[in-house]
């Protein structure tokens, strides 16, 4: 793959912006030449960190630094105020990386005689790992079919009734089940570990269902397995959310989950489609199961990129804004094509680039009310770990954050119109996001793609968590973005040759500008709708 030159791309980045004022209702989008003013500016961005230079901006690489330090010069040649460690723009963040060897990878069921033992391979079959910072693991334990194995009080549902899964494995199916809505369904199936290492399991084996299975290919799981796994550090050294109780874990092809209940009789499709029916479907397997995995463990670090906008609004001054976009992608891995590096131009050079010119609109002015803190994180590709790392430790004087916009992945390889608010129903947000696409000539859509449990996948979900309002901000997709899913998604080929429409990414600042400052001149803080699902989960008394 061919890189462009590099020459001039800093001074590109600091082109005029021309209007800094909120943008008032106009000329129909296409006649608008602020959008292609700003689209430059976008594009200068993307140039750079999209570039072969940064290898890919693998979190705790050395492209995701050099990434890192140049948002930090942006923001500093902005004048906006360092708002990480020590008095720099960088907070940073120590993680443990674990590397799994996937061929070394062991499974075996031995449900006794007279049915003989059933291997699967790895990783044609089966991707087993030990916990987060172990090297090595072989585990024998007896089993539970629990079905989707999660607990939804809300929905009337609880696959753990009544089931002894102490010194087990849990055996579970992938996901959450479809009749859930999404984003409920999407937080059960994300906190489905943290529930299962409250009951004694020793570990969780997960069947790919059919559905997930059509959706992200088994091929495509072992590649993503390839890259170093990470999870975050605390200050006394213990992982953050490291589950221990969970010794291993194992991912198991919808192939090689019909073969398991083959060998037991069963038919795994039908299986399925009773759970998906809110059957109950739960049983005892007999036999053992062993698990084997190993890894190569070592520490890492990387930093989020923060700084301050100060608002003019002292009753406000504790509680920022923090406006959102992940710096990192998944860096050098194998080969496709004969291209190793995975630029991630879309997936997130993009939403960063939006964030660094949308900081250099607010800092021409004028100064909100709310002060925003502009947040180019780290570790999203890796488990939104520093978004993780940014909610716990707010900056020095922020006593909680007042909401979150966050943009990931947006993708131009067309003329965009049209925008979808994720989470927009759960909180006054989605008023204030309303308002500025129809000042813009902007369509405002649901969620087209519920199935991918998008709400819960970037990183907003870790301040959703500690009870913050947020909404994550993207586009409509047809059939050119889900093209892109199957084709350029987490490969090379997301990378500066592939087409994008500029002119659409400057009139999507144009928007976003307007979104954030109605937020932030706002008095009040935006709130959580009474009957949110996610306030009840984390914000009851917000």
């Amino acid at each position: 793959m061919n890189s462009p030159r590099l020459a001039g791309l800093f001074l590109g980045a600091a082109l005029a912006l021309g209007a800094a004022e909120p943008v008032a209702p106009a000329a129909p989008i296409a006649s608008r030449p602020e959008d292609q003013s700003l689209a430059r500016v976008v594009r200068a961005h993307v140039a750079f960190l999209g570039d072969d230079l940064l290898e890919g901006r693998g979190t705790g690489q050395r492209g995701h630094q050099v990434a890192a330090l140049y948002a930090a010069a942006q923001f500093q040649r902005l004048g906006l105020k360092p708002a990480g460690d020590a008095g720099t723009y960088l907070q940073h963040a120590d993680f443990i990386e674990s590397t799994h060897t996937l061929d070394r990878g062991r499974f075996r069921f031995d449900p006794g005689a007279p049915t003989e033992a059933l291997a699967l391979a790895a990783p044609a079959d089966v991707l087993v790992s030990p916990a987060p910072g172990e090297t090595e693991i072989e585990l024998s334990a007896p089993a539970v079919f629990v079905g989707y194995g999660i607990r939804a009080p809300d929905f009337n549902h609880d696959d753990l009734a009544g089931v002894d899964l102490k010194g087990r494995f849990a055996i579970v199916l992938s996901g959450a089940p479809p009749w859930l809505p999404s984003e409920p369904r999407a937080h059960y199936a994300a906190t489905k570990a943290e529930v299962l290492a409250t009951t004694g399991a020793v570990g969780i084996i997960s069947l790919t269902t059919p559905r997930d299975g059509a959706r992200y290919p088994w091929a495509f799981r072992i590649n993503s397995s390839r890259f170093p796994a990470m999870r975050l550090i605390d200050a006394d050294g213990k992982i953050y959310r490291g589950l221990p109780e969970l010794r291993a874990t194992a991912g198991v092809s919808q192939g090689a989950a019909q073969k398991i209940f083959s060998a037991l009789g069963r038919n795994f499709d039908t299986t399925v489609a009773q759970a998906e029916a809110r059957e109950r479907v739960g049983f005892v397997l007999p036999g053992t199961f062993t698990l084997g995995a190993a890894a190569t463990v070592k520490k890492a670090s990387s930093a989020n990129v923060l700084a301050l906008l100060p608002g003019t609004d002292p009753a406000l001054a504790g509680e920022p804004l923090v406006v959102t976009s992940h710096l990192d992608h998944i860096g050098i891995g194998p080969a496709v094509d004969g291209d190793t590096i995975y630029n991630g131009v879309m997936d997130n050079a993009m939403g960063s680039s939006i964030l660094l010119t949308l900081a250099e609109l607010f800092a021409r002015g004028p100064a909100p009310r709310r002060p925003i803190l502009f947040a180019a994180l780290t570790g999203e590709e890796k488990g939104l770990l520093g978004a993780y790392q940014l909610a716990r430790r707010p900056p020095t004087g922020a006593k909680r954050f007042a909401a979150n916009l966050n943009v990931d992945m947006p993708l131009f390889l067309r003329p965009i119109r049209d925008v979808v608010g994720w989470g927009a129903e759960h909180t006054t947000l989605g008023d204030a996001l309303k308002g500025a696409a129809a000042r813009h000539g902007f369509g405002l859509h649901p969620d087209p793609l519920p199935d991918e449990t998008l709400f819960v996948r970037s990183d907003q979900y870790p301040f959703i968590r500690d009870g913050v309002p947020a909404l994550y901000l993207g586009v409509l997709f047809g059939e050119e973005e889900n093209a892109f899913l199957k084709t350029r998604y987490h490969k090379p080929s997301d990378d500066l040759a592939q087409p994008i429409d500029w002119a659409s990414a400057g009139a999507f600042v144009r928007l976003y500008n307007d979104l954030v400052r109605t937020v932030a001149e706002a008095p009040a803080a935006p709130a959580w709708r009474p009957g949110s699902f996610f306030r009840k989960q984390f914000a009851p008394d917000r």
